[in-house]
């Protein structure tokens, strides 16, 4: 059983190559970054130094056919099989060696498809990222930007055992190579957002199993540009709410 790790840097060549979390991670596991953006010297040099395998996109693509970009990759150049294992890792996370170790080892215990961990946006991991959710509804985003209470996020506070759930943010998701290969990867028609939920929903109905791991922990510094309303954040936000609802509005 091996690990294979896909980042994809847009324009995130400092954040990445000023943090130790790849370069550590890289040790041990297949780390695969897919840059969407020309790659600065400094993370070339970066991945050179830490092991880290680095492809230079030649057009833009969105979140979830860059990650399917590095799927394809670690099966036919790193022989990824569909016993082992393939992280979609955003490039703000930062993570130890010791809690993916610690991960995969849960992994042994507690049988599932598609993992997720608790993610914290302060160092202190004392505020917790709502990064685990039940099934999207439709106004979620104008209830976010008016600041109205949502009943979507898992309380993360009362949660001390592994869980299975609806969804997690695609800023950590854990793959059986076998799920993500037979869900065919991410749906390339979500340019940003809503492709993580979405995957999450298809495996759902597909029978396999997504389960939060609260014991293991990781800092996500995330930006939440789609808060801006009419940016073009936002309006990739809706759009992928949209299609999301259209799609899965059955659920």
């Amino acid at each position: 059983m091996a690990l294979f790790i896909s980042v994809v840097n847009h324009n995130h060549d400092e954040m990445i190559s000023e943090n130790d979390t790849l370069k550590n991670l890289a040790q041990k596991y297949t780390v695969i970054i897919k840059s969407n953006t020309e790659a600065k010297a400094c993370l070339k040099q970066y991945c050179q130094k830490s092991g880290i395998h680095l492809i230079q996109g030649s057009s833009f693509k969105g979140f979830g056919a860059n990650n399917n970009e590095v799927f394809k990759v670690a099966k036919t150049s790193f022989n990824m099989c569909n016993e082992d294992y393939f992280l979609v890792l955003n490039p703000d996370i930062e993570i130890s060696l010791e809690s993916i170790s610690s991960l995969l080892t849960e992994l042994q215990h507690t049988p599932t498809d598609i993992a997720a961990i608790n993610l914290f946006r302060n160092r202190a991991m004392t505020e917790y990222d709502n990064s685990i959710r039940h099934y999207p509804k439709l106004l979620n985003p104008f209830k976010t930007l008016l600041r109205l209470p949502r009943k979507d996020f898992y309380d993360k506070s009362v949660i001390k055992q592994p869980i299975t759930i609806d969804w997690a943010a695609g800023s950590f998701l854990m793959f059986k190579a076998r799920c993500y290969q037979e869900l065919k990867g991410f749906d390339e028609k979500y340019f940003m957002y809503f492709e993580d939920a979405d995957i999450c929903t298809r495996a759902k109905k597909a029978g396999y199993k997504l389960v939060y791991f609260p014991n293991i922990k990781a800092l996500h510094s995330a930006s939440h540009q789609n808060r801006k309303l009419f940016s073009k954040h936002f309006i990739w936000y809706w759009h992928s709410s949209l299609r999301y609802y259209r799609t899965h509005r059955k659920q």
